[in-house]
């Protein structure tokens, strides 16, 4: 059972400029999450007998002629105690330790930031954006997930264009640069609740499309 809030305004300073404001509350019982529980790639659900979910999030759009951009940013908490299914799965020590004390959930992130900015230029549109996370649960001191790996800051380009191919007619070509700066980040150090293997984000790639509607 879980029961929601959500609260939320907007406010359109400028024909161009909007911000808006978000702010959640979730309370459940019986909360259902998931972990990787040894070296396998594969996840078993379990249940913590009391969540807690709940934060906010800001929001900016502008968007004039041939420029756009946005800004947002996001505070956010998730918690749980007292594993009541899949106990097998984990320690002795930690199952004592979650019984009687809220802990973090893995997936939790407690700031995530992005922005971004394009521009068509005659028929080209180029765009960059960026993303900051502060970085997801770690065991820490003896807690479970009572820590976060280090956070992160990657930075992406991309330019899209429409041509007219004869014999096929309209096609769209795409050329985007992923982690631009080849920054190394680890999203998951293989320590928390329900992490059994480290994990890494996408070095620096890059990828080339053609699309066709019909």
């Amino acid at each position: 059972m879980t029961t929601n809030f959500d609260v939320g305004i907007a406010q359109a300073w400028t024909p161009e400029w909007t911000t808006g404001l978000d702010g959640y509350y979730k309370q459940a019982h019986n909360l259902l999450d998931e972990g990787q529980f040894g070296a396998a790639l594969v996840f078993s659900p379990f249940n913590y007998e009391k969540g807690k979910v709940y934060g906010w999030e800001l929001t900016n759009t502008y968007r004039k002629d041939r420029f756009s951009a946005y800004l947002n940013f996001a505070w956010s908490m998730a918690m749980g105690t007292n594993i009541t299914s899949a106990q097998f799965n984990f320690a002795q020590d930690d199952l004592n330790y979650i019984a009687t004390h809220y802990v973090n959930l893995d997936h939790d992130q407690r700031v995530t930031a992005s922005g971004g900015v394009s521009y068509l230029w005659r028929e080209t549109t180029l765009t960059a954006d960026a993303l900051f996370g502060s970085g997801l649960r770690r065991d820490e001191f003896g807690v479970p997930n009572g820590g976060h790996v280090p956070s992160y800051t990657t930075v992406n380009l991309a330019a899209f264009r429409p041509f007219d191919v004869w014999g096929i007619g309209k096609i769209t070509g795409r050329l985007a640069i992923v982690n631009v700066f080849d920054k190394s980040y680890e999203i998951r150090d293989g320590t928390g609740i329900g992490v059994g293997a480290p994990q890494f984000g996408l070095r620096r790639a890059i990828y080339a499309a053609v699309n066709k509607s019909f």
